[in-house]
């Protein structure tokens, strides 16, 4: 009799702990996990933002078409810190246009995700991210793309300065956190 109790209890105790460890992902807060994509030139750099307690692993691939089996043309796994940690990472793609699908999960329990939904494991709180390649250019060679330039020809502003009589920066261009710099040259000092 008292065997027959102790496998009674020990099941029903054993039940609620059963269906937490095989239950399907709990639905994920769609502003924990963010992706967000800028175009230079060819250079496509996807950062994915993690505002969620838990590390996440993601993927993203680069595809066109009307399906996203249609043509992939890259696909990028990638690591992302916990509450605030970002993930930036790039790929050289072909002129065209191109959508952007993605997939996030929690390490290692896979009990949450995000993402456009078409890949992975699921995770569908966001739709593809369009983007096409290279970035346009504007009559003076530059990018028209993100930010585009930030400064003037004035001593002292961001941007590209351009070139004087004291010497010439070119700081590059400024993309989502990114900084390409160029070079700095100063006159010498037997110079006025």
């Amino acid at each position: 009799m008292i065997k027959s109790v102790r496998a009674a209890v020990t099941a029903a105790l054993a039940a609620p702990l059963l269906a937490v460890a095989f239950a399907a992902p709990a639905n994920a807060a769609a502003e924990d996990v963010n992706l967000t994509a800028d175009v230079q030139g060819n250079d496509v750099w996807v950062t994915i933002t993690n505002d969620n307690p838990s590390l996440i692993g993601c993927e993203w691939l680069a595809w066109a078409g009307d399906d996203v089996d249609d043509e992939p043309q890259v696909l990028v796994r990638t690591l992302v810190l916990p509450l605030g940690g970002e993930s930036r990472t790039a790929a050289d793609l072909p002129d065209g246009d191109y959508k952007i699908s993605w997939w996030c999960t929690t390490i290692p329990a896979s009990d949450e995700e995000w993402g456009t939904g078409d890949i992975g494991g699921g995770g569908d709180t966001a739709d593809p991210t369009p983007v096409t390649t290279p970035v346009p250019v504007d009559d003076e060679g530059t990018d028209t793309g993100s930010l585009g330039s930030l400064g003037s020809s004035e001593s002292g502003s961001l941007g590209s300065l351009g070139s004087s009589e004291s010497g010439s920066t070119d700081s590059g261009s400024t993309t989502s956190g990114s900084t390409t710099s160029g070079s700095t040259t100063s006159p010498s000092l037997g110079d006025s």
